[in-house]
């Protein structure tokens, strides 16, 4: 059946009506151009360019469901546009609709030649689906139409890296760099895939070219989406950790946030409504951490509501956590001012976020002020470098009220460790030995952190720790043999036989953690330590040497040692971290007390008092809103109540 045929005067009109909504969405007038959009495409609803910008003003304006209905319009009238074509797919991806933005990009009929966005566009689909190799032939293909393509570059480098391939990742975010001398993320991103490789003059070239791209840095440059994850493991540097943090968080200063002042005022008689966002609340280490505390929290004085945007693994943990809430919320498909107004909604009195700098973080949620008091917690081991969040949760050895100046959130010290920890994990039975490939008879020095946390410095260390201590062995969770035969190459350039290195492979949590106990003494890394991973390996009796710097990252298995009474495990330099380790090693009466004391610890050490912690951060919590409520702007909370506090 033909299209009806449009009157002349009736498309003149038309024209008319979309030049001028044109002209106001130039102007950034979206209301008003969307008037005129939609005049035009009524009275002639067969041209496919007038519903493609009907459709961009209505996504401008956050009515999404029109914006795809309008697209669907646009692609109905005109099959073959590209344009039409690629807006349907990117609104569907943006509404994290990501099989049904592949279907549309694959519908383009054969005969239309494919352009680089639409190569991209699908390769984008194809990863956010886990599908990274083919999505990697994807990039390749937008690279051969545009071989300066900045985002197929920046995507190919995240595949690669998720398919574990860290020297390809590297070398796409390495030459985006020589593209883009002023692109501060793919300066970032070199050296901390480097990192993975373990290929450290790698790391020392990139980390080189990151000093450069900081230099050019100037405010007029354009804002882009970094990651200041990527510094933690190669630097112990503060105040840059916090500088680039800041940096990032401009890209949110067009936000305007409602203001705290504006929140309804609480009923101090009433429960406290604490929410948290993550994408976390499922089998991950956040979860792990956080279920006990959920369940413990009292519920006469606080009432709890998550704000999940990650998956539904099926997972005990995940069943766990949703039970152990008051209010479960899934916000997967919302935008982050969508999410905001859902949580203030809800009357929210103090917001966790549980993300930080990690994959799917929601810090853009938090930047239109959900909630009066906003809070950093447990996801990242720094600062968020963002004016609006109030507090980060520390304690007296990760957040020292000495290092306020490294924050830009105000310290809010538990009284003992900011780790909350499971006590209701198993108490496995160990592994032997043979099942794990490991010689029964050797001594078995241990680091189950991933392979970027590990440095030239610190793997220097561990080959003289080796070298003084005889028929020893280091244990690493290495799965990738790349960077086994890397650390093997190191080892030797070391005077330390290959042969002396055992490598581990991913396990299930529970697997995992019935090995643990199989290693002699855990070595930390340095900067970026063990979190989990070093709570882990205290409940499994082996005692953890760590270096303590100068970040939170650097200090947090300090705080996890100080809270199972052991602080003469914590060092200062990396002499001391060598000495001591090899004098517990030769040891062994020493070594045996100090494992037998981990075992007891966990039923009588603090980090392991899942009580005692949900009721000091009950108190924390409490504190925070007691500010509130007498009209305090945010002040650091010491671990210690002071009289100055509720003065300040």
């Amino acid at each position: 059946m033909k299209p009806h045929k449009v009157p002349s005067k009736q498309l003149q009109t038309a024209e008319k009506a979309w030049q001028e909504g044109v002209a106001l969405s130039r102007k950034g007038q979206h209301a008003a151009a969307c008037v005129q959009f939609e005049k035009a495409v009524k009275l002639n609803p067969q041209d496919s360019l007038f519903w493609t910008n009907y459709a961009n003003s209505l996504n401008k304006l956050g009515r999404w469901d029109s914006a795809i209905d309008a697209a669907r319009h646009a692609t109905q009238a005109d099959p073959c546009s590209l344009i039409a074509n690629q807006m349907l797919a990117q609104l569907h991806r943006d509404r994290r609709q990501h099989e049904q933005a592949l279907d549309v990009l694959r519908s383009l009929p054969d005969s239309v030649k494919r352009d680089a966005r639409h190569h991209l566009l699908i390769g984008a689909c194809l990863s956010d689906m886990g599908q990274h190799k083919e999505a990697v032939q994807e990039f390749l293909s937008s690279l051969m139409l545009k071989h300066d393509s900045r985002e197929a570059y920046s995507q190919m480098g995240f595949c690669l890296g998720r398919l574990r391939q860290h020297r390809e990742a590297a070398e796409c975010f390495r030459t985006l760099n020589v593209l883009e001398p002023t692109l501060l993320s793919a300066a970032m991103y070199a050296p901390h895939y480097s990192a993975w490789a373990c290929d450290w003059d790698g790391v020392d070239a990139d980390r080189n070219s990151l000093a450069d791209t900081i230099d050019r840095l100037h405010e007029g440059a354009d804002q882009e989406a970094i990651s200041p994850f990527c510094l933690l493991s190669i630097t112990d540097d503060a105040q840059l950790q916090k500088a680039v943090a800041v940096w990032d968080m401009r890209r949110y200063a067009h936000v305007k946030p409602m203001a705290r002042s504006d929140f309804p005022k609480r009923d101090p008689q009433a429960r406290i409504r604490v929410g948290m966002v993550s994408s976390d609340f499922h089998h991950h280490a956040t979860s792990m951490l956080l279920a006990e505390v959920l369940e413990k929290l009292d519920r006469e004085n606080f009432e709890i509501f998550l704000y999940s945007h990650g998956i539904d693994d099926g997972s005990d943990l995940r069943k766990r956590v949703v039970a152990a809430a008051d209010h479960f919320i899934e916000c997967g498909p919302m935008k982050p001012h969508e999410q905001a107004e859902a949580i203030r909604a809800d009357r929210i009195d103090v917001l966790f976020e549980l993300k930080g700098f990690t994959l799917d973080s929601r810090l853009a949620t938090f930047a239109f002020r959900a909630a009066p008091i906003q809070v950093a917690w447990l996801g990242y081991p720094g600062t968020c470098g963002a004016p609006f969040i109030d507090y980060i949760i520390g304690d007296p050895i990760v957040t020292p009220l000495s290092a306020q100046e490294n924050y830009t959130e105000n310290i809010a010290q538990m009284p003992v460790t900011y780790q909350p920890n499971d006590t209701t994990r198993h108490r496995d039975v160990t592994r032997t030995r043979a099942e794990c490939g490991l010689p029964e008879d050797a001594f078995v020095f241990g680091c189950f952190n991933q392979s970027y946390k590990y440095t030239r410095e610190v793997f220097d260390s561990w080959c003289r720790i080796l070298n003084r201590v005889p028929n020893s062995v280091l244990w690493l969770l290495v799965p990738d043999e790349p960077v086994r035969a890397q650390l093997r190459k190191e080892a030797r350039q070391r005077g330390i036989s290959p042969e002396r290195l055992y490598f581990a492979n991913f396990e299930k949590t529970h697997r995992h953690r019935q090995r643990l106990a199989l290693a002699d003494i855990a070595l930390d890394t340095f900067p970026c330590g063990g979190h989990t991973t070093t709570s882990d390996t205290l409940w499994a009796g082996v005692p953890v040497l760590s270096l303590m710097g100068q970040t939170f990252a650097s200090r947090v298995a300090g705080s996890l040692l100080n809270a199972v009474n052991l602080p003469e495990l914590v060092c200062g330099n990396a002499t001391e971290y060598e000495d001591k380790a090899v004098a517990l090693a030769l040891d062994r009466t020493r070594l045996s007390q100090v494992r037998e004391g981990l075992l007891a610890a966990r039923d009588t050490a603090p980090l392991f008092d899942s009580t005692r912690f949900a009721t000091d951060l009950g108190n924390l919590l409490q504190r925070m809103v007691a500010r509130s409520d007498q009209g305090l702007d945010p002040a650091p909370l010491p671990a210690i109540h002071t009289e100055q506090e509720g003065q300040a």
